[in-house]
């Protein structure tokens, strides 16, 4: 028999580790095996949450790329920096008359997007529906890949294209005034 081992020496320490690992292996399996049995189907990334039998929806292709293309600087709700154009409760207006449609196609984070035509389409009708759908043309038609694919060809200024936009609408009767649509005045520096 060799020398006794003092507490704390490598030997004990190691084998002390090694008892933890495994006794925390074996309760992970056994919470892991339990969620499963929990809530079968379970599509919850949270072990705590997923117990629960929580299931979310998936997220429309259309959302998805609206949020990895357009949230950061219109928000998830339509609605974020005063910079920014808010599309809650607005964006429809444009789709009243055609100048507006194509507008809505054509501004450059739009229009230069590296999404197809089909996906493009997608958001816009998706973000139109719901962000903005009492505001939208009452005979409005959804966007095409097609009408995408041949509007995003043509490069406007934004400002001035808009500015005539919002008057044809106001000439039109389709909104009260241009201060319907207006952005704030922001002075940066």
């Amino acid at each position: 028999m060799g020398p006794r081992q003092r507490a704390g020496s490598v030997p004990t320490t190691l084998a002390r580790t090694l008892a933890s690992a495994l006794a925390l292996s074996i309760a992970l399996s056994s919470i892991s095996a339990s969620s499963r049995a929990a809530a079968p189907g379970s599509n919850v990334p949270d072990v705590v949450t997923r117990r629960s039998g929580l299931k979310l929806a998936p997220m429309p292709r259309a959302a998805q790329v609206y949020a990895t293309n357009c949230q950061g600087c219109h928000g998830e709700l339509g609605s974020s920096a005063a910079e920014m154009p808010t599309l809650a409760g607005r964006v429809g207006y444009f789709t009243r008359i055609p100048e507006g449609r194509r507008y809505l196609v054509q501004v450059p984070n739009v229009a230069l997007n590296a999404n197809s035509d089909v996906d493009i389409a997608a958001v816009l009708n998706w973000l139109l529906a719901t962000y903005s759908r009492a505001q939208l043309a009452p005979d409005f038609k959804p966007y095409t890949a097609s009408e995408v694919g041949e509007l995003r060809q043509a490069r406007i200024d934004v400002v001035a294209t808009r500015r005539r936009v919002i008057d044809a609408l106001v000439a039109a009767g389709q909104i009260p005034s241009a201060d319907a649509l207006a952005l704030p005045h922001i002075v940066l520096y």
